[in-house]
């Protein structure tokens, strides 16, 4: 049975340290917004939206910024913090910086939600995109476990928990997952032309022990 939005949080992770752009990557401005307000627009109709950010400034009458309990551990610890801020039953999250992710991808992975651990996207090559996806917020405690050890790898957790992979769908193509990690990056997005660098942080699913993918 698909998941409403109400019984959903959205989450924004916005909490990477931008290494390689040298800037925020959540406040870079793409069509007169930022990519945080892009990727809110994404995320409308949720009456709970979190960032994922470790910078208040971040936060506004949209979202609510949750600071990492474990900082510098990466997406699972942003994911463990804001399953920790809030009373729904899962989390939906999106990076900050996909400029071209869109509310048909949301609306498969709301419709194909089907109470497990984790429900996260492939793209049309079996990549897995680990923070492209609905997690349960019953997994924080095994999520703090793996931090305490040490562990803050998702595609770990994925592996030791009943997660399924799911891809995009027709009308959804793998542009969505294009990411921005560099300056270089950026303006090809500003300028129109794609380069096929701009690859996204995924593994193949090959990776993982074998799981259904629908």
């Amino acid at each position: 049975m698909p998941i409403e939005r109400k019984d959903c949080a959205a989450v924004i992770l916005a909490g990477g340290l931008s290494r390689r752009m040298g800037r925020c990557k959540a406040t870079l401005l793409l069509d007169g917004e930022t990519m945080l307000q892009r990727t809110a627009r994404c995320l409308d109709g949720f009456p709970e939206l979190l960032i994922s950010a470790n910078d208040p400034a971040l936060g506004d009458e949209r979202g609510r910024v949750v600071p990492d309990e474990y900082p510098g551990q990466g997406p699972m610890a942003g994911l463990h913090a804001v399953m920790g801020a809030t009373e729904k039953t899962a989390v939906l999250c999106l990076p900050c910086d996909l400029p071209f992710f869109t509310v048909e991808a949301v609306e498969r992975l709301l419709r194909e939600y089907g109470g497990e651990d984790a429900l996260v996207l492939t793209d049309s090559t079996g990549r897995v995109h680990p923070l492209c996806g609905i997690y349960a917020c019953s997994l924080r405690p095994r999520m703090g476990e793996m931090l305490e050890a040490g562990e803050r790898r998702i595609l770990e957790l994925l592996r030791r928990t009943e997660s399924r992979f799911l891809s995009p769908g027709s009308g959804i193509s793998d542009r969505v997952f294009l990411n921005m990690n560099t300056p270089e990056e950026y303006a090809a997005v500003i300028g129109g032309g794609i380069s096929d660098r701009m690859k996204s942080k995924s593994r193949p699913l090959s990776l993982l022990r074998e799981k259904n993918v629908i």
